[in-house]
């Protein structure tokens, strides 16, 4: 199975907390989709208070099934997302590719990034049909919507 990314969306929905927000998807092929994104953010504030929804959704057939939709406080799950195959396969790939830290505060005027996040094909169990998917993630500080960062992609058969 290979995944690939389709389309990214990073609003930002507070500007008194996210400096800036920006993500691109590295296409390496116009037809295929991409296998990796980047993405990068600062914040105004130091930052201790920060939850999260996170929903990764696929189609099947018309329907939109909700896969595993939950909500996270990021200072506590920086260090215990290997609970969940879904959330460990995406900790082990945010570990090696950003500069996230292990534990809050989430610094001030920091520059975060993700740099090329991919998808490891390996980990996704060959009885997974194709799909087309969703991952979105709303991230909020003090209990505000602050930004959210939106994948649409699909799996395929190799």
């Amino acid at each position: 199975m290979d995944a690939y990314m389709t389309q990214i969306e990073c609003p930002i929905h507070s500007p008194e907390f996210v400096q800036n927000f920006s993500c691109s998807l590295n296409k390496k092929s116009a037809n295929s989709g991409s296998k990796s994104f980047s993405a990068e953010f600062s914040l105004r504030k130091e930052v201790s208070d920060v939850r999260g929804v996170y929903v990764f959704s696929f189609k099947q057939g018309k329907s939109i099934i909700n896969y595993t939709a939950m909500e996270l406080d990021y200072c506590q799950a920086l260090a215990a997302l290997q609970s969940q195959i879904l959330f460990k396969i995406i900790a082990d790939e945010l570990r090696r590719v950003s500069n996230f830290p292990l534990h809050c505060p989430f610094q001030m005027n920091k520059r975060y990034f993700i740099d090329e996040f991919t998808i490891n094909s390996k980990l996704i169990p060959s009885y997974t049909p194709a799909m087309i998917f969703t991952s979105d993630c709303n991230i909020f500080i003090k209990k505000r919507r602050a930004m959210q960062l939106t994948i649409h992609g699909r799996v395929v058969r190799r």
